[in-house]
């Protein structure tokens, strides 16, 4: 039976977190590591650890109500606070005046379109950062809440099916579909005149979303073979840098992600307390680009992504502070 606390899910997630950020710092100086700064394995990651981790949610859940507000409660807060906060600050970093800034409705667009999670539809303020995204990582968060709003639909049909024949035959027709729709759209956006961002939106991620779900439905049977899974899965997972094809690689990777945090239990208690992963990925990009930005790019790369990190961790550990105060005393 899996162990909630006895886990390193939350210091996985935090590397995680650390890839991207380091990814997207570096990224500004053309320094790359296909291997160390990954954003892709890092993004699918996170998709991966929601699987598992949002599954054991619902069915622990005693309604829809209650899930869906477990889940608003844990992302709306942080989530619009970085959204409409650095709308607000980054009237400091403009060419506009306050007046003109907040009163364009270019500011007005940013703001109702990222409120929705639509950030991709304006993800620029009026006359800041030479009209580059405020917050370039935002671009997933709709692919997650995607996932809160299909899980419902995907257990109620698995337990429908109830042989389990048929339920690994369903998941498995997802995760070929999902490992398609990737492929196609890869390969041939270019040629059908669609845009290639397509190929990262919510079917093509639902391999590695159903990937994690799979095995918490069936953690029993995987924490008896895992240690016979994990070579091979080690194997798929370099190989894919070398192959470019991601048809083993959604259920490779969640072997391994789920494999290292039930092995290394001794960083159980890293972000037990508080999880920093969540704020220092919304908080990271637009960070990033009030530095970068107000030193013109005259900085050191390994100076400028560990400041990035630094105050992203800070803001995250001063607001996650003040919550939980305000809690303690409303009580």
């Amino acid at each position: 039976m899996f162990s909630q606390k006895d886990n390193a899910f939350n210091a996985i997630r935090l590397l995680l977190c650390f890839m991207v950020v380091f990814m997207h710092a570096f990224g500004h100086f053309g320094i790359t590591n296909k291997f160390l700064l990954d954003g892709h394995v890092a993004v699918c990651g996170f998709f991966i650890i929601s699987g598992f981790w949002i599954t054991k949610s619902y069915l622990s859940s005693p309604n829809l109500k209650v899930f869906f507000f477990k889940r608003a409660r844990k992302i709306f807060p942080m989530y619009y606070l970085s959204v409409i906060g650095f709308s607000v600050l980054c009237v400091l970093f403009s060419a506009l005046s306050a007046k003109e800034y907040f009163s364009s409705i270019e500011y007005w667009k940013y703001v109702f379109w990222n409120c929705l999670f639509l950030n991709f539809v304006h993800p620029s303020l009026p006359a800041t950062f030479n009209g580059d995204a405020v917050n370039g990582a935002l671009w997933t968060i709709k692919v997650e809440i995607g996932f809160y709003v299909i899980l419902p639909l995907l257990l109620w049909i698995y337990q429908k099916l109830k042989s389990s024949t048929k339920q690994n035959i369903f998941f498995l027709t997802l995760y070929i579909l999902s490992v398609a729709y990737n492929l196609l759209l890869k390969t041939y956006a270019s040629k059908w005149h669609l845009p290639s961002q397509l190929a990262h939106q919510l079917p093509g991620f639902i391999s590695f979303f159903i990937s994690g779900m799979w095995i918490y439905l069936h953690y029993d049977t995987f924490h008896k073979v895992k240690n016979y899974l994990i070579i091979p899965s080690l194997i798929v997972y370099f190989a894919h840098y070398a192959t470019h094809t991601e048809i083993l690689f959604p259920a490779a990777l969640a072997i391994i992600i789920v494999w290292s945090a039930v092995q290394f239990k001794c960083l159980c208690n890293v972000g037990k307390e508080i999880d920093f992963s969540w704020g220092i990925y919304l908080f990271h990009f637009p960070i990033m680009q009030i530095l970068f930005y107000s030193a013109k790019g005259e900085l050191n790369p390994y100076v400028y992504a560990l400041c990035v990190l630094a105050l992203s961790f800070m803001l995250t550990y001063s607001i996650e502070k003040i919550s939980r105060l305000k809690r303690t005393t409303s009580r």
